[in-house]
């Protein structure tokens, strides 16, 4: 399952495959042969041998065999584009939550703990 998983993830917006190269060739040669395929049984029919799926079917397999390995080669290779959109990624480096009032302590009256709280501006401007 976490094959699967992963598979979907690499489908993702800002995901790629480690090798994007190596996986571009392999997705050229399986739309080569899947041409190579096609003609060879067009080729076979003219020779005049039987086999055991029609030309329509062959060329129906063929196409859906290129679709799936180009839209792979295309978005598994590259991190600017995926069918699914970005996982989100958590902020680094953000400080740790302090609070914006300190406790009271247990020798302060309710005016001491007001005033250490909202402390009054003596800034002077008004």
């Amino acid at each position: 399952m976490s094959k699967l998983l992963d598979l979907l993830d690499l489908l993702r917006k800002g995901s790629a495959v480690t090798d994007p190269k190596l996986w571009k060739d392999r997705a050229a040669l399986t739309l080569a042969l899947t041409a190579l395929i096609l003609t060879g049984c067009r080729a076979a029919k003219g020779f005049g041998y039987e086999i055991p799926i029609s030309e329509t079917d062959a060329a129906s397999i063929a196409a859906g065999v290129a679709v799936l390995v180009g839209l792979f080669s295309t978005y598994a290779t590259s991190d600017k584009v995926g069918l699914l959109p970005a996982k989100p990624v958590p902020p680094d480096g953000w400080p740790d939550l302090v609070r914006a009032d300190p406790e009271p302590r247990a020798t302060d009256n309710a005016v001491e703990q007001h005033e250490r709280a909202y402390p009054r501006d003596t800034g002077g401007g008004g």
